[in-house]
């Protein structure tokens, strides 16, 4: 074979087998969205790398990135902090709510098991750690990072920080005593069931749990109501039992994805879902997090004017 030759051979070899190997790793593909305008969803954290999460004076820990704007730095995480992992005093220049998935953290004295939850508002001074290890979600309003110091920052709204709020201290409550979010009544036995860890008293940004029963529907004894909704503001899920499939209306038209737990979305203001597709074969407990204008109107399709 003459040296041409063997150039173009090992060339094509090459070729065919870089796009082979494109093909074979897609699902592994870290993706760019924009969760400020493109949605983010049907996210599987167990697909995704566990990567280095380093701040200045702090431990390093590790974390997957669920969703990220790209405007704003805002993001969520899912973050795994190793035994003995200990934050020494200090503050961030973001709001950071976290939530507790698995093993237990110290947060301020107060030691915080599975499905805990605080928030530290922007500049407000907190220390928290853990003995045994854990895997808590975490959100950031901007780009994270840290400052020692053993007060808050000028200004900071230490008012509004929640040190440690814990799943079984408060009771679920019936969907008619919850902050109102539709013009439509629930049933008065409706089976859905509703925990509000924090509303914001400004914004009426809130972070909340719902619990729907399943082997139907999901919205199975609400009424009549119309098949899909969209918010005004932005929503964000993190199913922590339980399943649910739901459908989304896309620009590539309806799409439908089963959530197991631990499955993630991020859902911009706007964007119809539900559908036929709205489904439990078990039951179902989100994490959700709402926006600001957080108000559900609903509709008979998915493209149309709204009912």
């Amino acid at each position: 074979m003459s040296a041409p030759a063997r150039v173009r051979w090992v060339v094509s070899v090459m070729v065919a087998l870089l796009c082979g190997t494109t093909s074979a790793q897609d699902w592994r593909r870290a993706e760019s969205r924009d969760r400020a305008t493109q949605f983010v969803g049907f996210v599987q954290p167990d697909r995704l790398y566990w990567r280095p999460l380093v701040l200045p004076s702090v431990p390093t820990a590790e974390f997957k990135l669920l969703s990220f704007d790209e405007t704003t730095g805002a993001r969520t995480l899912l973050v795994r902090l190793p035994p003995g992992w200990q934050q020494a005093s200090g503050y961030h220049s973001s709001d950071l709510e976290m939530f507790v998935v698995e093993g237990g953290i110290n947060s301020g004295g107060e030691a915080l098991g599975r499905y805990s939850y605080a928030y530290f508002p922007a500049g407000q001074a907190h220390q928290f750690g853990t003995e045994a290890g854990a895997t808590v979600l975490q959100w950031w309003s901007g780009p994270p990072d840290y400052v020692v110091s053993a007060t808050s920052r000028k200004g900071a709204r230490t008012a509004d920080a929640i040190q440690g709020w814990r799943f079984g201290d408060v009771p679920y409550m019936d969907p008619s005593r919850f902050p109102p979010f539709r013009e439509q009544p629930f049933s008065n036995n409706s089976p859905i069931r509703m925990k509000l860890l924090r509303r914001d008293a400004g914004t009426g940004q809130m972070t909340w749990i719902a619990m729907t029963p399943g082997g139907g529907p999901a919205m199975s004894g609400e009424g009549m109501l119309p098949l899909w909704s969209s918010s005004a503001g932005w929503q964000e899920g993190f199913l922590l039992a339980g399943d649910m499939t739901i459908g989304e209306c896309l620009p590539l038209g309806q799409v439908a994805g089963t959530y197991a737990p631990n499955g993630y979305f991020f859902r911009p203001a706007g964007i119809r879902h539900g559908g036929l597709s709205l489904y439990s074969d078990s039951y179902s407990i989100w994490l959700f997090r709402t926006g600001p204008g957080h108000w559900l109107t609903y509709h008979d399709s998915c493209g149309g004017p709204a009912q």
